[in-house]
């Protein structure tokens, strides 16, 4: 595969919680796309004020092609299959869109089991990106995995005060995946770190703390 020009297809999704839901209800929240069911939480019960919250992330890669995400509140199921509670179905167009920059929001649901009487229906908060990646063979990065190897300190130096946060995290997970396969990433976690005592020296409550390449290459 990996001498094969192709194209990765992958979704990312916090689902952080859920409003106006049944009070006291054990729900949890599945993740569908076009239909078919890839993940789920963990199910809880909603507060007194119909509150709900799960705070979790999922990773799907090596997706097959999709058109739709669908957000299903179910109850817990105990092995057995359930019509959900309510539904909401988000084009995966949607969250491509912002492919640099996950889209957070509010999503209402609906279904037949919006309670009646209630002014606003359910709703769930997620923050997710669809991304659509073109990979080349790998013989194509070979003359790049040979550069950071040999030069990622001079590219970290470079870049560290010059890129937002959001953009750390992406690098430093890149790097660290090149030179694991170049046999390398001890040696940069290592001297990332080396980096980061020497620039909060006479700071150290702030060593490993703030939003840095060291941090969160760690972190990956």
């Amino acid at each position: 595969q990996d001498n094969c020009e192709r194209v990765e297809l992958a979704l990312s999704l916090w689902v952080y919680e859920a409003r106006d839901l049944p009070p006291r209800r054990r729900l949890r929240c599945q993740l569908h796309l076009d239909g078919a069911l890839y993940a789920r939480t963990t199910a809880k019960a909603a507060g007194p004020g119909g509150e709900l919250f799960w705070g979790e992330l999922f990773q799907l890669a090596a997706l097959p092609r999709a058109r739709t995400l669908t957000l299903a509140l179910c109850h817990e199921d105990h092995g057995r299959p359930r019509e959900p509670l309510a539904s909401v179905t988000v084009p995966l167009r949607e969250l491509a869109a912002s492919a640099r920059h996950p889209l957070e929001r509010w999503y209402p649901l609906s279904g037949p089991g919006h309670p009646s009487g209630r002014e606003r229906p359910p709703a769930v908060r997620v923050r997710g990106r669809y991304q659509e990646v073109r990979v080349l063979p790998i013989v194509r990065y070979k003359e790049l995995a040979e550069f950071i190897t040999f030069h990622y300190r001079e590219l970290c130096a470079r870049l560290e005060p010059v890129i937002a946060v959001r953009h750390k995290e992406e690098l430093a997970g890149a790097l660290v995946r090149v030179l694991q396969s170049t046999g390398k990433a001890k040696a940069f976690l290592i001297d990332l770190g080396v980096a980061e005592l020497d620039r909060f020296d006479d700071r150290e409550a702030l060593i490993f703390r703030e939003n840095t390449l060291a941090t969160k290459a760690i972190d990956e």
